[in-house]
């Protein structure tokens, strides 16, 4: 029953944080200021790279500025509902939730995946929630390879929510435990949450790798399938 139970909340926050996400534009001019300033480097194959680093930067710089507290329930909509559900120590984290969110969803733009598709939000989101595991359980395996796994099998949308649901309750038992005041020094004060930048850094370097991978795993499968036809 109480496994139900987080599942549900789980559920609520993914379709809050869904309402308080920037849009998919917004995301994209973040991208695209980026690589004009990016561009300015002399080495070409070096853009791509370049400008992920501006857009970890811009997040992370986002999270670390975090944001009242005491205010946001009356300015972001849906927000309310995480202080009903989880208390207003788990607002700040929510808050960095969703601009780890934004960032990944701005890596994977870059990479040049469809972040209006909904698999590749779910992707995003899955990312998301590894890194805050793996932050937490250092001495526990890596899980970004099971979420590239999942991202280059044939996952259905459906299965997708169910893993993507089960992810959220685990990292929401992490907040409601107070377990991430390692990394968001000070939830529980209530006002001015600051959020760690430098979770947020290496979550993107993290988020970044794993795009690479899957955008080097697509381009081989595709030359081999080009060198078949051919024969």
């Amino acid at each position: 029953m109480k496994e139900n139970n987080k599942e549900k909340e789980a559920h609520h926050v993914i379709q809050i944080l869904d309402k308080i996400l920037a849009r998919n534009e917004s995301i994209i001019k973040v991208c695209d200021r980026c690589m004009k300033i990016a561009k300015f480097g002399k080495d070409p194959s070096k853009h791509l790279s370049h400008a992920s680093r501006l857009v970890i930067m811009h997040y992370s710089n986002l999270s670390a500025a975090g944001g009242g507290v005491s205010t946001l329930p009356g300015l972001i909509p849906g927000i309310g509902l995480v202080y009903s559900l989880l208390g207003s120590s788990a607002i700040a984290a929510i808050l960095a939730f969703k601009f780890e969110l934004e960032m990944s969803l701005a890596l994977a733009h870059l990479s040049g995946f469809d972040i209006s598709d909904p698999r590749e939000r779910k992707i995003a989101f899955l990312m998301v929630c590894s890194a805050l595991e793996e932050a937490y359980s250092n001495d526990e395996e890596a899980t970004f390879v099971n979420v590239l796994d999942i991202a280059m099998s044939e996952y259905s949308t459906r299965e997708l929510s169910k893993t993507l649901i089960k992810a959220v309750a685990r990292v929401l038992v992490m907040f409601s435990a107070k377990k991430m005041t390692k990394f968001f020094p000070i939830i529980g004060t209530g006002i001015e949450s600051v959020v760690d930048k430098v979770l947020c850094e290496r979550m993107g370097r993290e988020c970044w790798r794993t795009y690479s991978r899957r955008v080097k795993a697509a381009a081989g499968s595709q030359n081999k399938s080009t060198d078949t036809n051919e024969e």
